[in-house]
Order: C-alpha cells, then sequence, then structure tokens
C-alpha cells in the first residue's frame, strides 16, 4: 500500500449494545497501517467462535505506511477514528506504531479514548520490520527490537500513570513473527517451507498465514484468551498451519509483561 492510501470503513457504533465484559464481546475501533488494518474481520470471527458473540467492529481507519500521528492529524470526517471515539461506543482501540517512537499520537487517541469511555482498553502493536529479509537472522532482529519494545511500554506506563489506570498495553506481533521464522527455518510450519512465503512482496506485508498469526496475537492480547483450537481461520490457510501460528501468537503474548493480563497471567 502507499503512504497516502486512506480506507475508511465504519459501522454505526451506535446500533452496538453497550458490553461490559469479555463474555459478551468488545467494540473494537481498528486504526492503524497496512501491517495491521486488516484484523478486524478475522478477530471478529475468532471472537464469535470463542463464545464472545457480541464482538463488533465499531470503525476502521487507515493509512499505508503511516504512524499514529499522521492519522490523527488527517482531516476530520464523520466516519475517521477520532469521531467514532467520541461517541464513547468503544471498548477496545487498536493502533500500530512506525518506526518513530514515542509516537505522540498515542497519546492523543489514548487520551482522548479515556476522555470518552473511562473503561476502554488502548493496544499497540509491535509490528515486525521490512527491512528483515535484508539481513535474515531472527537473533539479530530480536536484538534490535530491545529498545524499541521499552521504549513503547515506557510511553504506555507514563500514560498509565497520567490516567492512574492501566489501559494501554502491547500486542508483541513482532516477537511472534521472529518466532515463526526460527520454526519456519528448523521445518516446523506445514505449508511453509520458507520464510519468504510469509511475505507478498518486498514491502514484507503480510501473506494469508502470517494475517492468521497477528489475528490470533490480537485476539489472545484482547480476551486474555489462549486461540489454540480455534478453527474461524482454518481455510485458506490449513488447520495444521493455523494450530502452530496459534501457539506461537499465545506463548508471545502470554510473555509481554504489559499484555493486559491479571496477575497472574493465564496459564493455559
Amino acid at each position: 500500500m502507499t503512504r497516502f492510501l486512506l480506507i475508511i470503513s465504519l459501522v454505526a457504533s451506535a446500533l452496538f449494545p453497550a458490553t461490559t465484559h469479555a463474555a459478551d464481546g468488545y467494540r473494537v475501533l481498528v486504526c492503524g497501517h497496512s501491517f495491521h488494518f486488516y484484523i478486524d474481520q478475522p478477530l471478529q470471527s475468532l471472537a464469535r467462535e470463542a463464545g464472545h458473540t457480541a464482538h463488533r467492529t465499531a470503525g476502521k481507519q487507515s493509512l499505508g505506511n503511516s504512524t499514529c500521528l499522521q492519522i490523527w492529524n488527517l482531516p476530520d470526517k464523520p466516519a475517521n477514528a477520532k469521531a467514532v471515539l467520541a461517541t464513547g461506543a468503544v471498548d477496545v482501540l487498536t493502533l500500530s506504531p512506525h518506526a518513530a517512537i514515542p509516537d505522540p499520537g498515542i497519546d492523543l487517541f489514548a487520551n482522548l479514548a479515556a476522555q470518552q469511555n473511562p473503561a476502554i482498553r488502548v493496544f499497540l502493536q509491535v509490528s515486525w520490520s521490512p527491512k528483515m529479509i535484508q539481513k535474515p537472522s531472527p537473533a539479530f532482529w530480536r536484538e534490535q527490537s530491545v529498545a524499541y519494545m521499552e521504549t513503547l511500554r515506557t510511553q504506555a506506563r507514563a500514560l498509565n500513570k497520567q490516567h492512574n489506570r492501566d489501559f494501554v498495553f502491547l500486542v508483541p506481533v513482532g516477537p511472534a513473527v521472529l518466532t515463526l521464522w526460527e520454526q519456519v527455518t528448523l521445518g516446523k510450519v506445514p505449508d511453509v517451507p520458507d520464510v519468504q512465503l510469509l511475505f507478498v512482496d518486498s514491502g514484507l506485508h503480510p501473506s494469508p498465514t502470517l494475517k492468521n498469526l497477528v489475528a490470533y496475537c490480537w485476539f489472545a492480547a484482547i480476551y486474555g484468551q489462549s486461540p489454540v483450537g480455534l478453527k474461524a481461520l482454518d481455510g485458506k490457510v490449513s488447520a495444521e498451519t493455523n494450530r502452530v501460528l496459534q501457539q506461537i501468537a499465545w506463548d508471545a503474548v502470554r510473555a509481554e509483561p504489559l499484555n493486559g493480563f491479571p496477575t497472574p497471567s493465564p496459564l493455559k
């Protein structure tokens, strides 16, 4: 996707009943770049299969290759993320920071979200680097990600302290991708003999397999529940491959210290 491609879709949030706990499901506003914005439909399918039948996509706004601040600065329109947040009819806001962090757009979105719904949660996707294949070493990229992830955690913790409530968390998609890369190299991922098959172009946009991994990470983070055994995304990606992806996603989210789970984290 180009930097300037903007896709906005909105399902009227006012039509959705308010949900108060995960057993019902959450109203999720998806906001981010092309490594992230596709999660709405697979996440909804997973949530409903898992029994969270009130899960809804409250809205969606995306801008290719963007920071959160760039999306925040887009012209105001009735269907954009700020307008949807202003209704208060959002339980979960998803954001996908870019390489430039700390990102002031995270603070702007989180502050607006908290003002409109004091119970809202905000999740930040840690993505993979579009330069990973240029240096094919998971160990190198894992080391490179340490400072990046800690910077995001610091920003999230500052927001949590400011609002006197833990409501900003990380979704460790990047670490999950590195684990998947290692498993592919070891020949342990059915139907994926080469790491290049995880991507569809030189910009490392995700294949169906990688999109599923991302969706499993998001389901695990938002619902604090293992995706292992869910079948909603079986099809374009085989059931055997999906089971590997589900376990990788669950392990990665549980290992993230700012995952938003109750303490202690679920062990199932």
